[in-house]
């Protein structure tokens, strides 16, 4: 397998078949800590209904609007690239599926990003323009109040690239890092789109970070106004991956980096999670915690707190934690991080992929288990959203060999 085709979904392996982009699920060991004696099980399912308007359930981006649950484009048979261009929104409290115009819309890809601004959602970037591995440097926004369109201009925005992050700070969108794989490159620049006058300005690029891909960010709001970036692939010489232990705090208003702590930092991965808490962000899971060298990578099974304020790390409990993984997802409630689903060894009876999670409590550092009855197949690359009451879970890949994204889903209600 070309090593461009195998890297174009981390976490997942990509392949190309008959002109559509397909993903085979990584499946490797990695030990855990012995968790003690459960906690119980919280929270109840409800099966989402069917009829989703979407071409695809995998890698969707998707935001959450007050009301509904918007979810736009993704990796699936949709076009001869095997990216999809569609979108659909999921009213929570009708629990009704409608279509999004497509009207003006983006083209179809994957590995793009989507923010809120509190008025609509911003589409930009990705993977699958002009090519399966074609990078996009467009975007759009859509106001759902009109469900409609609008370009957002490409004049002094980054290059066209997937696998970045897009941060909303409740004045601008902060686009960084990601990939080129047509090009072999992995960037570390980036640039400011200002919402209110349309425009983008470019970055301070010289005190960043080394260029990485798969990373998480996360904005730090009142506390220090900040956007925390942390891991990664570094992707090193030869396209050999490089897990990242690094990370940078972004002022996006004085244009100024300042370089985190290392000291207490998590293990370096990529393709992990992260949740801002209101005052810290918790990094969790993700893959790379090993040789660099070794093929497959390792599953990271710990993960940390870091306080932006005083700049400090501390560890999370792994103690009741669910299994190493990555391809899950992460949501803060308001007091606490969920996971669910992922790709881990641990799940070994599924395929590879994991119908569990659990509920982290950073107050008294203790783990949860999520209650398994009525829970959504298992499956990995899906969609999670807290919409404020409940977890929402659609869409992903799920296990037994099978390639076809998954169209289902459920609520998950503490």
């Amino acid at each position: 397998m070309a090593h461009s085709e195998r890297d174009a979904v981390k976490p997942f392996r990509m392949r190309l078949t008959s002109g559509l982009l397909l993903v085979t699920l990584v499946c490797c060991s990695s030990p855990q800590e012995q968790a003690g004696p459960e906690a119980q099980e919280v929270g109840t399912w409800t099966p989402l209904p069917s009829g989703a308007p979407l071409g695809t359930g995998l890698q969707v981006s998707s935001v959450f609007d007050g009301q509904n649950v918007l979810l736009w484009g993704g990796l699936g048979g949709c076009t001869v690239n095997g990216v999809c261009g569609d979108g659909a929104r999921f009213n929570v409290a009708a629990k009704t599926w409608t279509p999004l115009s497509t009207q003006g819309a983006p083209s179809a890809r994957t590995q793009h990003s989507a923010v809120w601004t509190g008025e609509k959602m911003i589409v930009w970037g990705g993977l699958g323009c002009g090519s399966p591995l074609g990078p996009c440097g467009d975007g759009a926004t859509y106001d759902p109040a009109t469900d409609t369109w609008s370009a957002i201009t490409s004049q002094y925005a980054p290059s066209a690239r997937g696998g970045h992050t897009a941060t909303w700070t409740g004045d601008l969108m902060v686009v960084w890092g990601g990939q080129d794989l047509q090009r072999g490159r992995v960037f570390g620049d980036g640039a400011r789109y200002h919402v209110d006058t349309g425009r983008w300005t470019t970055m301070d690029f010289v005190e960043a970070p080394v260029a990485r891909r798969y990373h998480s960010a996360v904005w730090s709001g009142e506390t220090t106004g900040e956007v925390l970036y942390w891991g990664g692939d570094g992707n090193g010489a030869g396209g050999v991956d490089v897990a990242l232990a690094d990370g940078s705090m972004y002022g996006p208003f004085a244009g100024h980096w300042v370089e985190m702590p290392t000291e207490g930092a998590p293990t370096g991965r990529w393709a992990h999670t992260a949740v801002w808490t209101g005052s810290k962000m918790i990094i969790w899971g993700g893959i790379g915690c090993g040789d660099a060298q070794q093929d497959p990578p390792v599953y990271c099974e710990q993960g940390a707190a870091f306080d932006p304020l005083y700049r400090k790390w501390t560890p999370i409990s792994a103690r009741g934690a669910p299994s190493p993984r990555t391809g899950h997802i992460a949501v803060w409630t308001g007091s606490k991080m969920i996971i669910w689903g992922g790709a881990s060894s641990k799940c070994g009876p599924n395929g590879g992929v994991c119908s569990d999670g659990a509920a982290y409590d950073p107050e008294t550092d203790t783990w949860a288990p999520l209650r398994t009855q009525g829970a959504p197949s298992a499956r990995a690359g899906h969609v999670g959203v807290w919409t404020g009451s409940a977890l929402f879970i659609w869409g992903g890949m799920g296990g037994g060999g099978s390639e076809a994204p998954l169209t289902d889903g459920a609520l998950w209600v503490p």
